[in-house]
Parts: structure tokens; C-alpha cells; sequence
């Protein structure tokens, strides 16, 4: 897969076209993540309080109602979710039943590793068990885990770090993928997904997600060498049994760039985004379709929607840092996965804070 630069033409403050929605997290929370289940419940978590130990927020709005839910929290242990850093945060998938799987990075203190925290709800999000820690002895936990689910009761967890006892450095971080057969109910012990290809960036947190066809997909930033941190797509086609992998972003940069990416399935094909050289691009990760940058510079934190006419809208963060906020962009591609003249940029995004979207029929609506 090779890499071509759109320009694009940000406008200010206001969309034509596609109808795009601009929506404050409640309570003014950040790191939203959303996702919906058969009847059309929406599911929103996001992070309140304290940047370096506060809490997972849930909310859920029923198909055609005007408002959220009243915040419900997930984590059993008060102050126990990362806000800090931007890439460590809650995140949220849709599993067989329409349970609900969560997952997010837990603080760590002195001799005391960062905790790999998980909760499920097998009721639609009418209540949440207690907080499981799955690290399960690996150590170095920095950038934020991933969780992806199927219809069929498979859940993945997807993490990053270093086997117990490694020596320090990136070049012995690996991937490590957990796996259950039983809607979360357990788990099996982790697998390392990247033995023979080791190296991983250390502050940058990955995406994994079970593809229409079955496939577990995770995009996550290798650090094959201190130069050149490519996004790499790895892809299981067994359960996790075996993977395979291909880089799909490069990026020489002597720096960890705190990083995120997003993927989503969109018409029996799945779309990934992600950050290369300060842009976001976007791609059907089918292995032939071409990566198009769709932002300018100082771009971060893609996330992606899709509508029912099969727009897909990619939306992101410009300009945020640590302990710095910045502006919300976005475009809205076509069917063909083209972008369209739907696009624009407001400021609003919080410190801490990022993107992300659902769709309403043939609107966006992004959270911020």
C-alpha cells in the first residue's frame, strides 16, 4: 500500500453537504469512544476527573431520543483510569448479546506496574461487573490498549509492553493479544502477536477490531529502529492462532508522536486511519486500495463514522499536545471513499482531549 497527499481546503466553523453535528461530551468529559448495538442503543464511555487517576464514564441514548442517559461509573475502583497522555483511555466494543467490553489503562506507581483494567456488561449496560486487571505479568504498559468482539462470543484484548524480566528499551516491547472463547468471561493467558518482528513505539496506543469477515485486524506503530516507527497492520485469520503483518503508514521520526488510529467496517469492507509525517490518512485495509491523506499538517487522533447513505466521516484533532488542547477538523468521504466538499475546523477540543463520531441517519455527529 502505497501513500498520496490530497489537498484539502479546511474551512472555518461550518460544513456543506453531508450534514456534520458538533457535540460537547457530557459532563465535559474527554476521550470519548462510542459504539452502537442492534436496536440502535448508542454507548458512549469517556474519562472525568483527575488526568493521572480518574474515572470511566458511561452514557447510552435509545434510537430517536433527544438526550443521554444519566453517567453511570464503570471502574469498581475509584480514580483508576489514565487520562494523561491522551492515547491511554477507555475503550469500548460491542459483543455477542450485545454485551458491552471495556478497557482501559489503570495508574501505576512507585514498584508498582501500570494495571491492564477490564470490565464487561452482559445487560446492555444496565450494570458493569467489577474490574478485572489482565497485565497478566507483562510489564512496561504505556500506550493504550484495544478491545475488539464478535457476534459469537469471542473478545480481544490487545496490548503492548515487555515480557517479565526484558530489558528496557523498544526494541523489546512486544504485542500481545489475550483471547475469549466466552463473551469475557475468561480469558486465555497472552500470546505474543509479533515475536519475529519485535519493536514497538512505547507512548502510542494501537486499534483492534473484528472485521465483517472474521479477520482480527490491529494497527499499531512499530519501532523496528529509534528512526522509523511505521504504522503496521496485522492481521489474524484463525482466532488469533497466527498473524501476519505489512506496514501501511511510514514514518521516519526519531520521537514517539503519542499517536492513535481508528478502524471501522463500512460496506462489508473495513476502513483504518491513522498518523504519518503529522497527516492523517485513511485506507480500506484490503490490501490494494491506496492511503490518502485527508488533513494538513499537525494532525492527531483520527476516528471514523459511517452514515446510511455509506459516507464515511474522518474526523480529528489539530494543533493538541501535552497539556495542550487544539482544534477539531473533518471531512466527509463519499461512497467511493472520496473526499467530498463536507469538511471544516472549530476549536474546542480540551486538554487531554480527542474525537469521535456516530452517525444519525445521513448526519455526523462528532463528540469533542
Amino acid at each position: 500500500m502505497t501513500q498520496r497527499i490530497a489537498a484539502l481546503l479546511l474551512l472555518p466553523l461550518f460544513t456543506y453537504g453531508t450534514e456534520v453535528v458538533l457535540e460537547r461530551v457530557p459532563e465535559s468529559g474527554v476521550q470519548p469512544q462510542v459504539v452502537s448495538t442492534s436496536d440502535g442503543t448508542l454507548h458512549l464511555v469517556y474519562l472525568v476527573g483527575n488526568p493521572g487517576g480518574g474515572d470511566v464514564h458511561y452514557v447510552s441514548k435509545k434510537a430517536g431520543a433527544s438526550g443521554w442517559s444519566a453517567p453511570r461509573t464503570i471502574n469498581s475502583t475509584p480514580a483508576s483510569a489514565v487520562a494523561m497522555g491522551t492515547i491511554r483511555g477507555a475503550q469500548i466494543a460491542v459483543g455477542k448479546g450485545d454485551s458491552l467490553h471495556v478497557v482501559w489503562n489503570g495508574p501505576g506507581g512507585k514498584n508498582q506496574p501500570a494495571p491492564l483494567l477490564y470490565s464487561r456488561s452482559v445487560n446492555g449496560g444496565g450494570t458493569f461487573e467489577t474490574q478485572r486487571d489482565l497485565r497478566s505479568g507483562t510489564q512496561g504498559l504505556d500506550g493504550g490498549a484495544s478491545i475488539a468482539a464478535s457476534g459469537t462470543g469471542e473478545v480481544f484484548v490487545v496490548w503492548h509492553g515487555a515480557p517479565a524480566g526484558a530489558a528496557p528499551g523498544e526494541i523489546n516491547r512486544r504485542v500481545f493479544v489475550l483471547k475469549s472463547a466466552d463473551n469475557g468471561g475468561t480469558f486465555t493467558k497472552p500470546k505474543i502477536a509479533n515475536e519475529d518482528d519485535p519493536g514497538v513505539c512505547a507512548c502510542c496506543s494501537l486499534k483492534t477490531f473484528v472485521s465483517p469477515g472474521g479477520e482480527l485486524l490491529t494497527l499499531y506503530r512499530a519501532a523496528r529502529s529509534p528512526e522509523q516507527r511505521d504504522i503496521t497492520l496485522m492481521t489474524s485469520r484463525d482466532g488469533g492462532a497466527t498473524f501476519q503483518r505489512r506496514n501501511v503508514g511510514p514514518w521516519a521520526i526519531k520521537a514517539c508522536p503519542m499517536s492513535s488510529a481508528s478502524v471501522i467496517a463500512t460496506g462489508g469492507k473495513t476502513r483504518g486511519a491513522w498518523e504519518s509525517e503529522g497527516r492523517v490518512y485513511t485506507a480500506l485495509l484490503d490490501g490494494t486500495s491506496e492511503a490518502v491523506a485527508v488533513s494538513g499538517d499537525k494532525a492527531r487522533h483520527p476516528a471514523l463514522a459511517v452514515n446510511a447513505r455509506d459516507e464515511t466521516l474522518v474526523t480529528w484533532s489539530e494543533g493538541t499536545g501535552w497539556q495542550k488542547g487544539g482544534q477539531l477538523a473533518w471531512v466527509v468521504l463519499d461512497s467511493a471513499g472520496k473526499p467530498t466538499g463536507s469538511r471544516g475546523i472549530k476549536p474546542g477540543v480540551p486538554v487531554w482531549g480527542f474525537t469521535n463520531a456516530y452517525a444519525n441517519g445521513q448526519t455526523f455527529v462528532i463528540l469533542y
